[in-house]
């Protein structure tokens, strides 16, 4: 994928980030670092994208599993993860103007290679990563607990608990994962536990292209008590499931580049974010795994632009929506948010 300026006016404008996975954003100086230290043959640019970026729509997952299972793996200690949480604050701020920014995480999936690292160590290693960078830029950041759909519904409990102990750290609960062959229904116990005690919700749901797939945003939104939807794009597909997002005001957290790279949509030209917004849905502009998918929010904003004739004020209505769904206090995000 060929890099692309950013008009000025893009940079400049503040912005919201909802939908970042933490581990996938990592910088990718650091990341080659840390696998060269490892021992991965990755000196060579070629080898390098071939263990870890994604630049070309994917074919089958498993073809591309291995790029996030070597960017977990490399990630062995708590000092290499608060060097990433650290360094991808910074990053969404200095390269995007980023202010409002949330990252997710799933214990379970970082924590099954590194066993020898505690939960309470990976989180308060991620939690001084994030201190440090609210403490040098004006942002304000969360975090967001991710229980994965391939783990069972009592190795998830545990997470859920977790989550709700370390409310501290923690604004949220997500569930992600192999949306088209576990279904969401088992999880529902948990994420009404979650939400009862004080967690917001967001579920990846409706993202890939199978028929069908847009029930599970009814199933988040009126089931598990779902205040955002991750991604979301299949929503397109019925009238029914648009109706529900906009009467609830429910957002979705659109990734186009994602979007496109996962096979979800044709094209940056195709992704129907410019019909939901249209169609009155509260459409906010993310990154999902910036880091891997050699994108940031800047470019983000300007496919949207470019691709879907998004003007200015559009944009802004983007960020404006995202700020007001965001999980961080209002008090939070206003003290970093500029004057208008």
């Amino acid at each position: 994928m060929e890099a692309q300026s950013v008009h000025p006016a893009i940079h400049a404008m503040p912005k919201v980030e909802l939908h970042c996975h933490l581990e996938l954003a990592i910088r990718q100086e650091t990341l080659k670092r840390f696998a060269l230290e490892r021992g991965y043959d990755v000196a060579d640019d070629a080898k390098f994208a071939e263990a870890f970026l994604i630049q070309s729509p994917m074919g089958e997952l498993p073809s591309v599993l291995h790029k996030f299972l070597n960017t977990r793996d490399v990630l062995d200690a708590a000092e290499c993860i608060e060097q990433v949480a650290f360094e991808v604050c910074e990053d969404m701020y200095l390269h995007s103007n980023v202010r409002v920014l949330e990252l997710r995480y799933a214990p379970s999936f970082l924590l099954d290679k590194h066993t020898h690292i505690s939960p309470d160590a990976l989180q308060e290693a991620i939690q001084r990563g994030v201190a440090r960078a609210e403490f040098k830029y004006p942002m304000a950041v969360g975090l967001i607990c991710i229980l994965q759909r391939t783990k069972s519904v009592e190795d998830n409990a545990y997470w859920v608990d977790f989550a709700l102990n370390h409310k501290n750290g923690f604004l949220a609960l997500d569930l992600a994962d192999n949306e088209v062959d576990f279904d969401p229904e088992p999880f529902i116990p948990l994420f009404q536990r979650a939400k009862a005690g004080g967690l917001g919700i967001t579920v990846h749901a409706g993202e890939p292209r199978v028929a069908g797939i847009s029930k599970n945003i009814t199933t988040a939104i009126e089931a598990m008590g779902a205040d955002r939807i991750g991604h979301g794009l299949q929503a397109i597909e019925d009238p029914r499931v648009i109706d529900l997002l906009v009467r609830t005001d429910t957002p979705l957290e659109l990734c186009p580049t994602s979007n496109w790279l996962t096979g979800a949509c044709d094209g940056l030209h195709a992704h129907p974010i410019k019909a939901l917004f249209e169609a009155g849905v509260h459409t906010t502009i993310n990154t999902d795994d910036p880091g891997i998918m050699v994108t940031d929010l800047n470019r983000e904003f300007q496919h949207v632009h470019e691709h879907q004739g998004f003007t200015s004020e559009q944009l802004r209505q983007c960020v404006d929506w995202a700020h007001a769904h965001s999980f961080i206090p209002a008090a939070k995000k206003d003290a970093v948010w500029p004057a208008s």
